[in-house]
This record gives structure tokens, C-alpha cells and sequence, in this order.
């Protein structure tokens, strides 16, 4: 399935970026509509068993004061690096560590100078790094606050953890936690901060095992289940509904379509809100099929650009465009029946797509969407980014090399965008 997800890019100076996500704007009602769904769960959630690795990190952390010379080394993070660096020293062992965050720069640090530290890690740890992935998830399930300090439910979690390795719970594993804590004060006492904890082959085998993605056992799995699956609880939305749909769905076909369709059959409180999911992306995808056909084929002119209208013969950009206007019709409408607080996405929708409204044919509908573009990047800062082609007359473009990629297949009928069903299917394996 093809998805539209937000990544961390290079910097670039304000001015001359150019804003390499999200060029036709679609990605912020999207994510309203996930968030109403599912208000706890991110695209980027893989392995649920992180929430455990934060748990018992609220614990090593408490009492741990943050040094204000290394803004960038507070103790979650450097328990966060001494995570990531076990599994990937771990991680020719376990063919179940996957979808750890900052596993790419990790290895690199590790195979230049053997550690850890803020220079070498992921650039907003904050956000990419798995506290930030998770910080959400784990506020919800009362398993840190949002200082990430202990929650009301982060000893019965760590206790049931504790049970699982063989500990007389989280008293019996006291000790443990207490040469953890240790390791993280030794790491913030070097000058800078760094992962130099000590340990030989076996402290960092026991340390990955203890929260390896794909090794919690009986109590944790349940007491995770049972965290995730409390009926009616508004903060999860439709969590438990899409859970116990799981059995019906196979890893081969898995597709949010599918699973959306089940959700209205056996939940008619859900039906709006995926009718208007159903509504959104037929526009989207519409959209941004279009644009991908556009900029292929402009790709194969160079210097004397490629002359926009030309594309109206194409057959898949005319099969893209053809209903453009019925959809944003249907989308507008069915955006009407959403509710979202202080926002409202049927405003949003018309104030940034209304000049896809109205019938136009094919040639002023690729202008039209030129224009768009340009206009999507323009106001994604103070400065504006830089449109991914360049005017070399009034309906002449310029595809920069940045943006060539081969052509692509349209994909009417499928989602643009991710609605956290697949986050949902991985901790359903994690779990069961």
C-alpha cells in the first residue's frame, strides 16, 4: 500500500528549502481523522513492547536531575540510548528486533567510536526516538505522566515484567533496576554524556532480553492486552473495536479498506467518521495520482521543461482527474459529519482544496494543480519552501533531479494515508 508518512529530513537553510513532505497539503486532515480513530496511536508505533521499556525507565530515571550544561543528554534519553544500543548489539542474534528507532545512526556510532551521545544520535530524539514515538500511548495507558515520571500504572506493569524474568516482582528486581540507575549516572557523569556503561557480552545480552521487541512473555502480554482493551474508553477511541477484528484479517491482504469496512458493519457509532475517511482519501489519492503522473512525465524533459496542459491526453491523469470534483463534493460533505475539536476539517478542506470543486477539464486541471503545489509550499513557513519544479515560462516546467522517480501505478480505490491500522496489527502479533 502505498502511504504518505511524515520523515525526518536533512536541514535546509529558511528560504531555499524544499519541503520535501506533503506536497499537496493532504497530510494534516488525514491525520485529524486517524487521530479521531484511534487518539493514542501513531503511524510510527511499531513494537508495542517499548511501552514496557519506558515503564521500567520512568523508574531507573526518578531521582535522576537533569544537567542544564547537556540540554540534549536528560536521563529518559540516555536510558533511551543504552535501549537502542542493546538491541543493536543484539540484534544478529534476534531476527525479532525490528522497528527499533535510531537503529542506523546507533550502528554507526557504534562502529566509529563504540558509544552513544547526543551528537550521534537521531537530531529530535524528542520526536523520533521511541519516547517520543510512544510518549502518547504510554500517557493514556498511565504508564509515565507527561514529564515521563512514574504513572499510576507503571509499578503494576514493571511488576508483572519483573515476574516474567524471574524475579519475586518489582521488589525481587530492585537490585537490577538499581545497576541500571547506576549505569545511567555513570553515562551523564562523562563529559559529554555517552553510553559507557561497563558491561561486558552478557550485562548487555540480559539488558536487550529484558525489552527486546519480541520477548515479553504471559503476564506482561496480558496485563499490556488488558491496559489496551478497556471497553468504552474514550481515550482509545476505536483500539478495542479494531482489536478484536484482527482474527478475521491475514498478514498476505492486510489493507485498511478491508478493516475500515468491518469497523462500520460492527460499529455503527464509527460509521461517520469512516465514511468520511472513505470520502477523504478517494480525493487524496485522486490528487495525488495526478501529481505523480504529472511530475513522471515532465521528469523526462530536461532543459526546455515540459509544457503542462500536454499531460490532458495522458490516460492516467485523465483517469485521476475525471471525478476530481465529485469527490471533493462527497469528501466536503462527509467532513461536515466529523466533529474535532476547535477545528473544523470541512473549513479546512474547502479553504485549501476548493479549487478542485468545481468540473474543469484535464489541461486546467493540471495548471490547477501546478498552482496548487506552489501554493502548498509557500505556506509551510515564514520563508516558504521551494515548489519541486521550476517555472521556465507561463505553463512550462522544470522537474528538478531531486524529485525524478520512475513512473508509478495509480492506485484508485486504495488509501493515500495511514489510519494506524498496521501499528494496531503489529501489537495484536506482539501480543497474542
Amino acid at each position: 500500500m502505498a502511504v504518505t508518512l511524515p520523515f525526518l529530513t536533512s536541514y535546509d537553510p529558511p528560504g531555499t528549502s524544499e519541503g520535501t513532505l506533503d506536497p499537496l497539503g493532504l497530510y494534516q486532515i488525514a491525520d485529524q481523522l486517524a487521530m479521531q480513530l484511534v487518539p493514542a496511536v501513531r503511524e510510527r508505533m511499531q513494537r508495542v513492547r517499548f511501552l514496557t521499556a519506558m515503564t521500567v525507565g520512568t523508574l531507573i530515571s526518578e531521582g535522576l536531575e537533569d544537567d542544564p550544561r547537556w540540554r540534549d543528554a536528560s536521563p529518559y534519553l540516555v536510558w533511551e540510548w543504552l535501549v537502542v544500543e542493546a538491541m543493536v548489539r543484539m540484534s544478529g542474534q534476534d531476527s525479532g528486533i525490528w522497528g527499533v528507532p535510531g537503529t542506523l545512526v546507533t550502528h554507526r556510532a557504534l562502529d566509529q567510536h563504540g558509544y552513544i551521545d547526543a551528537r550521534s544520535y537521531l537530531k529530535t530524539p524528542r520526536i523520533f526516538g521511541f519516547h517520543g514515538v510512544y510518549k502518547r500511548l504510554a500517557v493514556h495507558l498511565g504508564l509515565a505522566d507527561i514529564h515521563l515520571a512514574p504513572g499510576p500504572n507503571t509499578e503494576k506493569l514493571a511488576d508483572v515484567w519483573a515476574r516474567d524474568l524471574g524475579y519475586a516482582g518489582l521488589a525481587g528486581a530492585r537490585p537490577l533496576l538499581g545497576r541500571w540507575s547506576a549505569a545511567v549516572r555513570r553515562n551523564l557523569a562523562e563529559r559529554p554524556p555517552r553510553t559507557k556503561p561497563g558491561w561486558g557480552g552478557d550485562a548487555w545480552g540480559e539488558f536487550a532480553a529484558a525489552f527486546a521487541p519480541s520477548m515479553a512473555r504471559s503476564r506482561e502480554k496480558k496485563y499490556l492486552r488488558d491496559l489496551l482493551l478497556v471497553p468504552d474508553d474514550g481515550r482509545l477511541g476505536a483500539l478495542p473495536s479494531l482489536w478484536k477484528l484482527q482474527p478475521e484479517l491475514d498478514d498476505n491482504s492486510f489493507h485498511e479498506e478491508l478493516l475500515h469496512g468491518l469497523l462500520e458493519k460492527r460499529q455503527a457509532r464509527y460509521a461517520p467518521l469512516v465514511r468520511a475517511i472513505r470520502a477523504y482519501e478517494a480525493f487524496a489519492r485522486s490528487l495525488q495520482d495526478a501529481f505523480d503522473v504529472l511530475k513522471a512525465e515532465a521528469a523526462r524533459w530536461d532543459a526546455q521543461g515540459f509544457v503542462v496542459p500536454s499531460i490532458a491526453h495522458e490516460a492516467d491523469f485523465m483517469r485521476s482527474v475525471e471525478r476530481l470534483h465529485e469527490q471533493y463534493g462527497t469528501a466536503h460533505t462527509a467532513l461536515g459529519e466529523v466533529t474535532v475539536p476547535n477545528l473544523s476539517l470541512q473549513s479546512l478542506f474547502e479553504k485549501r482544496f476548493s479549487g478542485f470543486s468545481e468540473p474543469i477539464d484535464a489541461a486546467a486541471c493540471a495548471e490547477r494543480l501546478c498552482s496548487h503545489h506552489e501554493s502548498v509550499q509557500r505556506a509551510k513557513s515564514a520563508d516558504g519552501k521551494r515548489p519541486w519544479f521550476d517555472r521556465i515560462g507561463h505553463d512550462r516546467i522544470y522537474i528538478r533531479h531531486a524529485y525524478r522517480e520512475p513512473r508509478r501505478n495509480i492506485l484508485p480505490g486504495r488509501y493515500l494515508h495511514d489510519y494506524r491500522g498496521r501499528p494496531i496489527r503489529q501489537f495484536y502479533r506482539d501480543l497474542t
